[in-house]
């Protein structure tokens, strides 16, 4: 890791010194442009312009005539080029008759005679041009056209050599390129703080991840800051929870799907065992003609057992399908109750129990609920019929609707065995029964067919309390708008 670490930093690093170096050479070719034209238009424009302004004054004063220049004394009344060529800059005059007057600085006069290189009279009508001279390099040069009042004209051509210019740039230039170094070293050199400041953190959760096996799930370091990198850590930390109450939800269900073969197989067993022997004693003519009656009662029995663990099994699975649902309407809850309550009190005068269902006057717009009328049915038996199996004979159990504010609710409770704290976040789990099996009847599967049906429905059940007098659910339908 620490190798991919450099090797990633330096990438990082290398990429934003080539983007600095880039950017300092974009400024630095700017700079030199931009400098180069301005010295070339104050250095080769201005005499120019100074050299016209003057001429044209002398020949609007009459000094000076263009039409008839005379034979000698012309380059005496020029003699102001010789101040204005500075820095380099070479001045002439081209007169029509093609000669041409200027300074010549090696043997400090005015001098006249043909037009010398660089200059050309095409020089007037075309601008600043760039030139390559074979003697003095490139050169910038510019010309004007000046009219005589009096008649004819003339043209004063400027040259720059541009290496004189350039000499004046080097030491700037070379200040900018001690400086661009400079910068592109410290981009480089913050590139890999910066980036080894990011890559490390993401180091440890890398490290994190990778020990994610199995059933291990540890939480990645802490991190200072709350920023990205901070977020990520959060999410990570989170997620290794969340995988970790997977985990505990997982063993749990193996070790409830064990549990549940393991009781099924005896729920299942015992009955066909009991079958099997009664159906031998029947074929092998051992039982009494006046028994015959009782075993095949007995017989029925415990094919109504098996046909009742078949069927929840089905209505689980059935409930469990994907795109599963039922058509709600509005239905009368004291109506269902009531309903169920008849059956419900049938089945506890069976168990010896004493069952009591409370209904208040009936108040039809708070008692209309959005329902399915056999699925709430069936969810009511459920809850008052596991009230009615932990409860010992001679005890009591009932519902009892109330209207709250919030909306209808309806309360089974009984006077059974209670729950234990540690199992009252299971009861309802499918095969769950308890660690007091023995005093549990059943498969564990009512209370899981009761949540599928509070999820279908959309009415939620909850265990409310319970104790060692007995447990309290509430059912809560949702109203009728």
């Amino acid at each position: 890791m620490k190798k991919r670490d450099k090797g990633l930093a330096r990438q990082i690093a290398f990429q934003a010194g080539l983007r600095m170096g880039a950017l300092s050479l974009a400024l630095f070719l700017t700079f030199g442009v931009v400098h180069l034209v301005q010295g070339v238009r104050q250095q080769l424009l201005n005499p120019l312009d100074t050299a016209t302004a003057r001429l044209e004054r002398k020949l609007s004063d009459g000094e000076l005539l263009l039409a008839a220049p005379p034979a000698e004394g012309l380059p005496t009344e020029l003699r102001f080029l010789q101040t204005l060529e500075q820095n380099g800059v070479d001045l002439v005059i081209l007169l029509e008759d093609g000669r041409a007057v200027w300074y010549d600085e090696a043997a400090g006069q005015m001098t006249e005679g043909p037009l010398p290189d660089p200059f050309s009279p095409e020089q007037a009508a075309k601008g600043i041009q760039l030139r390559l001279d074979p003697e003095h390099g490139w050169m910038a040069t510019a010309g004007a056209r000046v009219e005589d009042p009096a008649g004819g004209s003339a043209l004063v051509l400027a040259a720059l050599p541009l290496g004189a210019l350039a000499r004046e740039l080097l030491p700037v230039l070379a200040m900018l390129t001690l400086s661009t170094l400079a910068a592109v070293r410290m981009a480089v050199w913050l590139s890999r703080q910066l980036t080894r400041r990011l890559i490390q953190p993401l180091g440890a959760m890398k490290q994190a991840l990778a020990a994610w096996r199995g059933d291990r799930y540890d939480p990645p370091p802490a991190l200072p800051g709350q920023d990205e990198l901070g977020e990520l850590r959060d999410a990570m930390e989170q997620t290794a929870r969340q995988l970790e109450q997977a985990r505990d939800r997982r063993q749990q269900e193996d070790e409830t799907r064990r549990q549940f073969f393991a009781d099924i197989s005896h729920e299942l067993k015992t009955p066909l065992a009991v079958l099997r022997a009664r159906a031998e004693l029947m074929r092998d003519g051992m039982v009494d003609p006046e028994e015959v009656p009782v075993q095949a009662e007995g017989m029925l029995t415990e094919l109504e057992q098996l046909q009742t663990v078949v069927q929840d099994l089905l209505t689980l699975a059935r409930m469990q399908a994907p795109g599963y649902t039922v058509e709600r309407q509005v239905c009368s809850l004291s109506e269902i109750l009531r309903d169920a309550g008849r059956s419900l009190a049938q089945l506890a005068r069976k168990q010896g129990v004493e069952f009591a269902l409370e209904l208040p006057e009936c108040d039809p717009a708070r008692d209309r609920v959005l329902t399915h009328y056999d699925r709430m049915r069936q969810l009511v038996m459920i809850l008052g019929e596991n009230g009615i199996k932990y409860t010992k004979p001679g005890g009591r159990a009932g519902m009892r609707l109330e209207y709250r504010p919030e909306g209808p609710v309806v309360l089974v409770w009984d006077q059974g065995i209670g729950i234990p704290p540690e199992e009252q976040g299971r009861v309802f789990d499918r095969f769950y029964r308890g660690v007091n099996r023995a005093a549990s009847p059943g498969e564990g599967l009512g209370l899981a067919i009761a949540r599928q049906l509070s999820e279908l429905l959309e009415a939620p059940v909850q265990l409310e309390s319970t104790g060692p007098e007995g447990s309290l659910f509430s059912l809560r339908p949702p109203a009728a708008k």
